[in-house]
């Protein structure tokens, strides 16, 4: 993604993301992408439930 610039410390690790807005947001689909990666970021410490549980959840609560 050319409006993306990842910025590395001296050990070549990523450091810093670098984000165009105005250049990014000429192309919504790109935008969006950007968006799902942040989310992903953020939530990948997270504890993960298995699915079957998630369905029992919602069956349980009238969702599913």
């Amino acid at each position: 993604m050319e409006a993306i610039t990842i910025l590395k410390n001296e050990s070549n690790n990523h450091r810093l993301i670098q984000i165009d807005l105005d250049m990014l947001a000429k192309d919504e689909e790109q935008l969006e992408d950007v968006y799902d990666i942040i989310a992903v970021e953020l939530r990948k410490t997270e504890e993960t439930v298995p699915w079957e549980q998630v369905k029992q959840q919602l069956r349980q609560e009238g969702k599913l």
